[in-house]
């Protein structure tokens, strides 16, 4: 898969339109279409921002054995029981945004998870096409 096609996929995966993802990159969107048909390629910099806008690593952008035909949901399954940030790509969920969740249930459509507001626990559905990235946080570090 060349670097263009990887760029390609990366932004569909995310629903954005070149000139979204141009905007965010603070490039022109023909730059940003001269990259996805593989008539010119980012420099370094731009490289590294692309990277760092998707959360891989410049190694996986620019490694030809990148796989992202990964499903969200195996992914996320693994995360069951576990405590992690979302990050949701919707403003419904701003209530969420810097809180500690765990993930309660995944299916192919919906992710349940828990986080505390103040003294409650209070349980949310957020569509799996919405989470965008996670981190995981792992249980010694809560102590």
């Amino acid at each position: 898969m060349t670097l263009g096609n990887k760029i390609v996929e990366l932004r569909k995966k995310q629903n954005l339109t070149q000139e979204q993802l141009s905007e965010k990159l603070g490039v022109t969107r023909q730059t940003l279409s001269n990259w996805e048909k593989d008539i010119t390629t980012p420099d370094i910099t731009q490289a590294k921002n692309i990277a760092s806008f998707f959360k891989i690593s410049l190694d996986d952008l620019t490694d030809n054995k990148l796989e992202i035909n990964c499903s969200k949901k195996n992914i996320l399954s693994n995360l069951v029981e576990k405590n992690c940030y979302l990050d949701v790509l919707s403003d419904d969920y701003n209530e969420v945004f810097g809180k500690l969740c765990t993930i309660l249930e995944v299916n192919d459509e919906f992710v349940k998870f828990s986080f505390k507001d103040k003294n409650k626990v209070i349980e949310k559905l957020v569509d799996i096409n919405l989470i965008t990235s996670f981190r995981i946080v792992e249980s010694e570090l809560l102590k």
